[in-house]
């Protein structure tokens, strides 16, 4: 199946490291914008830490929250793998950020079927893509077919990112390297790397001074299979 170009993006400290600094927020979310990218996709516990302190207490569910919103259809969609439903109940957070044109969830075979239920009262787009946990290569050619997508940015943790490398769906590297060194403790970007990753050289295709000490790098990664490393 033909599927969209794919971007991992994500702010990191001088060792590689994704917690345990502070993260300029203004230039992450500059870069993610400059993209223009169809989908911004982030795993469900990347979403859930989004989620401000209070934010559910301070902004219960309201009518409004169980209808699509009406914003500009040149917007990303969100896309959210949840098969466990981990976001229940806290959606309609994230679905009020004006940015998003709407939040889309992937769900397995397997999923509770009441979390489905919960999610289709409320209008969310839902797509099946896989048996027990979602099937990346399936849901990423799914997003092309459905929405007509092109391009999709993954700003997500180490666990996610591994698994889509191992895999050979990221067509990019992107990361804006902050001047902190955080030391151990804290994960790193490639930590849960599955299988060892792309095995190839990459393509350094940008290397840009950001302000503040902070400079961002894009590796290009080669198409077809990884070599045979013995």
């Amino acid at each position: 199946m033909n599927r969209p170009e794919v971007i991992m993006h994500n702010s990191v400290s001088l060792d590689g490291k994704v917690n345990g600094f502070e993260v300029d927020m203004d230039l992450h979310y500059g870069i993610v914008g400059g993209y223009g990218a169809d989908i911004y996709f982030a795993g469900s516990n990347t979403a859930k830490t989004g989620i401000e302190p209070g934010a559910l207490e301070s902004s219960p569910e309201t009518p409004e929250d169980f209808r699509k919103p009406e914003r500009n259809p040149g917007l990303s969609y969100w896309v959210i793998p949840d098969t466990r439903g981990v976001l229940r109940g806290q959606l309609h957070v994230l679905r009020r950020f004006e940015y998003s044109r709407d939040i889309v969830i992937l769900v397995s075979k397997t999923t509770d079927p009441a979390y489905i239920a919960y999610l289709k009262e409320r209008d969310y787009d839902v797509l099946e893509c896989g048996e027990d946990r979602v099937d990346y290569e399936t849901a990423f050619a799914r997003l092309g077919e459905v929405y007509g997508a092109k391009r999709i940015l993954v700003d997500s943790g180490p666990i996610l990112g591994g698994i889509l490398l191992g895999r050979g769906l990221v067509d990019e590297i992107s990361l804006l390297v902050h001047p902190v060194l955080v030391g151990p403790g804290f994960p790193g970007i490639f930590s849960k790397l599955e299988g060892g990753g792309p095995g190839s050289r990459l393509e350094l295709v940008k290397s840009e001074p950001r302000g503040g000490g902070t400079l961002w790098m894009v590796w290009k990664i080669p198409p077809g299979p990884r070599p045979d490393r013995g």
